[in-house]
């Protein structure tokens, strides 16, 4: 017989609290157990609730480390996927971040802990204004989140340290790469022949303005849609 005490309970917690509360602690230590070692990013992702993005039917999955559907065929990427194009993006408190594709708005949110602010965009209305709600209902204020083409990146928006893409473009769009300042950095995913499912790409544009790509290992992504998508 195990005559061990059971785990200490927080009396403040309530039953559920205290589960979400396990198993937020067991997906941080899931991501460190894969290689996570970036203090202020495991503190970003550990600040924002997921599950208040997930949408009520998949709030139970949203503290596993698992992709997740979101509305207008859309998915939220799993987090160790997202904390490994965080990585690569390496946003400073300094920076200015483009975000294309901002879906449900987590990784939005995400963004703002690590940046000092954030320009989100979202083709499909429905995906922008939920984001938005959510985003302001935590009161973050350091978003501006948008219904937009990421593909029409319009000069007047200025320049960025660090732009994320949330799909596949077979190449970075020469107004998305112009938006990218001296010394910033574009995360992608890229589909070829050799990584059919996808692989995750980082571009740098170096001094003198040269484009440096890098690729960094498969992942899953949806081709990134160009246009503009209404409710249906």
């Amino acid at each position: 017989m195990d005559m061990r005490p059971p785990p200490a309970q927080n009396p403040d917690l309530s039953v559920a609290a205290q589960a979400r509360a396990e198993a937020k602690a067991q997906l941080m230590l899931r991501l460190r157990a894969k290689g996570l070692r970036d203090l202020d990013l495991l503190r970003a992702i550990e600040s924002i609730p997921r599950e208040t993005f997930a949408g009520g039917a998949y709030a139970e999955l949203a503290l596993r480390d698992v992709a997740i559907p979101l509305p207008c065929g859309q998915t939220m990427e799993s987090p160790s996927q997202l904390a490994q194009m965080l990585t690569l993006l390496a946003p400073q408190p300094h920076c200015r971040i483009l975000e294309i594709g901002s879906g449900s708005g987590y990784s939005t949110a995400v963004l703002a802990r690590l940046g000092r602010d954030v320009v989100g965009v979202e083709c499909f209305q429905r995906l922008a204004l939920e984001a938005r709600g959510r985003i302001e209902r935590l009161r973050i204020d350091n978003v501006n989140l948008l219904w937009a083409d990421g593909f029409d990146i319009s000069p007047a928006i200025g320049l960025f340290d660090r732009i994320l893409a949330h799909g596949a473009l077979d190449r970075p769009p020469p107004n998305v790469l112009g938006a990218l300042g001296e010394g910033g950095i574009l995360v992608a995913a890229r589909k070829t022949d050799e990584a059919p499912s996808g692989e995750i790409v980082r571009y740098s544009r170096l001094h003198g303005g040269h484009i440096e790509a890098e690729a960094f290992g498969p992942c899953r992504a949806q081709k990134l849609l160009r246009g503009l998508f209404r409710f249906d």
